[in-house]
């Protein structure tokens, strides 16, 4: 029995192996595909054909084992593999079944992935490059076209990790690349990461009445209609955010219970859902609010500004205010509920955030928690209005301290030497150069971002008509004489300086004019040479124009007549000669009849 089926046996195996099909053995390895980026899938299909058996998969020169495994006969099912970390550019694949071997290159291509795809404006992304070349330099990082990271180096592998920043930027996508010194971003596939928006409030807690500065970003550009909301009610509305999709503000705390408060915002085109909430806390302490304007106001050196404390001691004396640690008012009382309030002037200070904080006899520093003002640059000048180069007072305030200031006129450079103080200030003369008459803009910034801008009024009263003084009409003037015609006419003042233009003609029009000059600065022209008129009559007049560009009427024209030869100077020369000649005949014939000449003649 035994036998007959190891008989059976050999016969299935013999006939099996007769009638399977015989592998056909490849040429060469068979990848799909056969480029790609690290950590791609490769698949090599029909694994069967190379041969059945054990086989061993092999990356690069290095012969790096990346699979292994078995093929069985009859599975011809495909192997992958992922693509290891290597340099850019061409690598060998070498597959071994028994004795045989099958190889085939790949090419990696650079590429970039991201930790996360979306998030706020300030966030940090972790930004992974592969397949760049080994120990490339010079490896930055695009974000909507624009480098936001430089001086990246990559490893032996040609990988590399940075954590990036997310820059101010507009809600929605925005492509991000990167390239390096040998490996251009056009080899690079972009990825996408979506902005998101966010708010920022600060302080994020206090009391009922403080004011809250509040930021957003990952906003549409220039989207309008902001509104900030405090527990589902709007508090602030009719903001606009900048090109990046950025904005900022204030609002005063409404009436609210102690405790945590929803602050959100929306716009526009931004729902409410969109943007995540923030929450502010209130609690007791210390407000500064404006004295005059509206709550939100910009805060600027010299406002008056109101401090009030609550939850202080009952009836306590000795209270004081500082600023950045100043005292700005001091002696005051609580009452019964232990509230008080005062008012202070911002003193002279640099731009940006400054510190009011309280304290008396019994509630001592650091028991309130202090308040944060944020103060604006200003400029201011005086007078406001006034003539082309009349003396004015240029001031600004809450600049950078110690720092250069640019001052632009009509958007000219007009001082490039002014220097804040240690305190963001600085006063100088300031004499408006030539400009037209009206509102001109004034606007100085320094290194340190601070800006400001004031408008200087020039006047618009044109200036008295000009007086013809000389020559007087009905003058005649000799075309023969060489000498030069000399046009006078009245001094004209005016607070912005007067420049004069003189007109020549021979119609009363002034139409077809032969002589025209403009911004004489004496009250007078000299015509001579070769612009000297011929003869004729002319009328000539003249008019002012300020160094506002105002300018008076026309003076009444003068007549001036330029005449040659007179035809009856003609007689008058010939009665002359022959008067001349009678004389001289009358005395020579008076000494013939005394008998001619004598030596005593």
């Amino acid at each position: 029995m035994k036998v007959k089926v190891l008989a059976a046996l050999l016969v299935f195996s013999v006939l099996s192996t007769l009638f399977l099909p015989v592998p056909a053995y490849a040429e060469s390895l068979t990848l799909e595909p056969t480029q790609g980026t690290v950590g791609s899938d490769v698949k090599i299909p029909a694994f069967c054909q190379y041969g059945v058996g054990d086989y061993f998969l092999y990356w690069g020169e290095g012969n790096q084992l990346i699979s292994q495994g078995t093929v069985r006969t009859g599975n011809c099912q495909p192997i992958t593999f992922k693509v290891p970390q290597s340099p850019r550019g061409k690598h060998m694949v070498t597959l071994k079944v028994g004795s045989k071997s099958f190889q085939k290159e790949y090419t990696v291509l650079a590429s970039i992935s991201m930790g996360t795809k979306k998030g706020a404006v300030g966030s940090s992304v972790s930004i992974q490059g592969g397949g760049f070349n080994s120990k490339e330099s010079g490896i930055k990082i695009m974000f909507d076209g624009n480098a936001v990271a430089t001086g990246i180096e990559g490893n032996e592998t040609g990988s590399w990790i940075y954590t990036l920043k997310i820059p101010a930027s507009t809600r929605g996508n925005h492509p991000l690349t990167a390239s390096g010194v040998t490996t251009p971003s056009t080899e690079i596939k972009d990825q996408l990461f979506s902005v998101t928006p966010i708010l920022s409030i600060n302080p994020n807690s206090g009391w009922v009445g403080r004011v809250v500065n509040v930021s957003g970003s990952g906003f549409a550009a220039a989207e309008t209609n902001i509104a900030i909301l405090y527990d589902d009610t709007i508090v602030k509305t009719g903001l606009t955010t900048d090109l990046s999709g950025s904005w900022q503000s204030s609002f005063s705390v409404p009436a609210s219970a102690k405790g945590s408060h929803k602050v959100d915002a929306k716009g526009a085109t931004t729902p409410i859902e969109d943007v995540p909430d923030t929450a502010f806390t209130v609690s007791p302490g210390i407000k500064v609010e404006q004295a005059t304007g509206r709550l939100g106001d910009v805060i600027g050196v010299g406002d008056t500004l109101w401090a009030s404390g609550v939850g202080f001691q009952e009836n306590e004396t000795g209270i004081k205010v500082t600023f950045d640690n100043m005292q700005v008012a001091g002696n005051i009382a609580a009452d019964a509920h232990g509230s008080w309030s005062a008012q202070f002037e911002v003193p002279a200070c640099t731009k940006g955030e400054h510190k009011v904080d309280s304290f008396g006899d019994a509630t001592k520093v650091g028991d309130v928690t202090n308040y944060t003002v944020v103060v604006t640059p200003e400029v201011t000048i005086n007078p406001g209005s006034g003539a082309v180069g009349e003396n004015t007072i240029l001031s600004v305030s809450a600049f950078g301290a110690n720092q250069p200031l640019t001052i632009m006129y009509n958007a000219k450079q007009v001082s490039p030497n002014a220097t804040t103080d240690a305190k963001g200030s600085f006063s100088t003369g300031f004499k408006p150069p030539v400009s037209e008459s009206g509102s001109h803009l004034i606007t100085i910034s320094d290194p340190s971002q601070a800006l400001a801008s004031t408008t200087f009024t020039v006047e618009s009263i044109a200036p008295q008509v000009p007086k013809p003084i000389a020559p007087e009409p009905g003058t005649k003037l000799d075309f023969l004489d060489s000498k030069p015609i000399e046009f006078k006419w009245s001094v004209v003042e005016d607070p912005s300086g007067v420049f004069y233009s003189f007109e020549m003609s021979q119609k009363a029009d002034f139409s077809g004019s032969v002589i025209r000059k403009e911004n004489l600065t004496t009250p007078s022209y000299s015509i001579s040479g070769t612009e000297r008129p011929g003869m004729g009559e002319y009328f000539w007049r003249v008019k002012a124009v300020d160094g506002a560009g105002n300018s008076s009427e026309w003076s009444q024209f003068q007549p001036v007549l330029i005449s040659g030869f007179e035809f009856w100077w003609i007689g008058l020369i010939i009665i002359g000669v022959l008067v001349i000649a009678g004389l001289v005949i009358w005395r020579i014939r008076a000494i013939s009849k005394k008998g001619g000449w004598s030596s005593e003649s």
